[in-house]
C-alpha cells in the first residue's frame, strides 16, 4: 500500500503532500475523465415529487429548481472587519462571512444571515483547526487574506471573493454583485446560492467515489448524493481547485445561461464550503481525503 503523508507545521498541517506516485494520478485521471451518461428525459413529473432520499448524483433538477426567487436586493457590501482566533469575520448588512484557513491551501468559508455563525462542524468533516500561519490587510477598495499558498481578495463593495494563488494567478471568481444569499423558502427550509464566475474554457466536474467524474459546464445537475451516503458534495476544476461542501441536504450545480452559474443547497442554516487549491489532481484529492479523515 503506497504512503500518503500530511506536511505538519506548527500546530498542525499546513499543506498536504502527495507521495501517491503515478500509479494514483494515473487513476484519478481515468476517474475524472470517465463521465456520467444518464437519459434525457423530462423530469418534471417526478422530481418535484423527490426528497433527500431520492435525489442521487448527476440527476437533472426540474426547471421550477433553477427559477431565482423574488427577494430584495442584497447587501453584501462590507461593515467591518475583524481577526478572531477562528478566521477572519467580515460583517455586511445582509450577513457576516468568515474565511478560516485550515492549512495553507485550504480555505473554510461560511456565511451566515445576520450576525452570527453557528459554530462547529459537519458531521463528515474530520477537521476542526484553524492553520496559525495566515495574515490579512485592509486597502481602500478590498480586503486581503494570505497563507503560503492562496490570496483570497475581498471586495468591499460587493463583498465578492476571488480566489488566487499566492503569486496572484486567479483560480476562481465569485459574481461581482449579490455573489451569496440566504432565503427561506414556503416549505419553511433555507436555500441558499453561491454565484460563481467560471471563466469560458474552464473544466468543472462533480466528482462521486464510485461514479467518477460528471461534467458540470452547460447544464444543472445534483452533486449531492442523497440519504445515508456519508459523502459531501464536491467538485473538481482542470484550473487547480476543488470545493467541497458541508452540506447534508440537497445540493445542485447549475451552469445555464438562463439562470446564471451556482452552487445551491437546501436545508442548511448557513453556507459553508472548503476551498482547496491544488497544481495535481492527486494533491486536491488527498486534501479532501484529509478533510474527511480518510488519510
Amino acid at each position: 500500500r503506497k504512503k500518503i503523508s500530511i506536511v505538519q507545521s506548527q500546530p498542525g498541517p499546513q499543506t498536504v503532500k502527495e507521495e501517491a506516485g503515478q500509479g494514483i494520478k494515473k487513476k484519478v485521471n481515468k476517474e475524472i475523465n470517465r463521465e456520467i451518461r444518464k437519459p434525457e428525459t423530462d423530469n418534471k413529473k417526478d422530481d418535484t415529487k423527490k426528497n433527500i432520499m431520492d435525489i442521487s448524483f448527476g440527476d437533472m433538477p426540474p426547471t421550477e429548481k433553477l427559477r431565482p426567487m423574488g427577494h430584495a436586493k442584497t447587501d453584501l457590501a462590507v461593515k467591518w472587519i475583524m481577526k478572531k482566533p477562528d478566521g477572519l469575520y467580515i460583517q455586511s448588512r445582509y450577513g457576516v462571512l468568515r474565511l478560516s484557513p485550515v492549512g495553507s491551501a485550504i480555505i473554510r468559508v461560511t456565511f451566515a444571515k445576520g450576525q452570527q455563525i453557528r459554530e462547529g462542524i459537519n458531521s463528515h468533516i474530520a477537521v476542526n483547526r484553524t492553520d496559525r500561519a495566515w495574515m490579512y490587510k485592509e486597502s481602500g477598495r478590498g480586503i486581503e487574506l494570505v497563507t503560503d499558498e492562496l490570496c483570497l481578495q475581498v471586495d468591499k463593495s460587493s463583498g465578492s471573493i476571488s480566489y488566487l494563488t499566492r503569486d496572484k494567478k486567479l483560480l476562481l471568481a465569485e459574481k461581482r454583485s449579490e455573489s451569496r444569499r440566504i432565503e427561506e423558502g414556503r416549505d419553511g427550509k433555507n436555500k441558499t446560492w453561491l454565484y460563481l464566475e467560471w471563466s469560458k474554457e474552464e473544466k468543472v466536474y462533480g466528482f462521486a467515489k464510485d461514479k467518477g467524474g460528471l461534467s458540470l459546464r452547460g447544464s444543472a445537475r445534483y452533486i449531492s448524493h442523497g440519504g445515508n451516503s456519508g459523502e459531501l458534495p464536491f467538485l473538481l476544476s482542470y484550473k487547480g481547485y476543488g470545493i467541497l461542501v458541508a452540506a447534508d441536504g440537497p445540493t445542485l450545480s447549475c451552469d445555464v445561461p438562463a439562470y446564471g452559474s451556482y452552487l445551491y443547497t437546501e436545508d442548511e442554516f448557513q453556507m459553508d464550503y472548503y476551498f482547496i487549491a491544488g497544481k495535481q489532481q492527486t494533491t486536491i484529492l488527498n486534501a479532501y481525503a484529509y478533510l474527511r479523515g480518510e488519510l
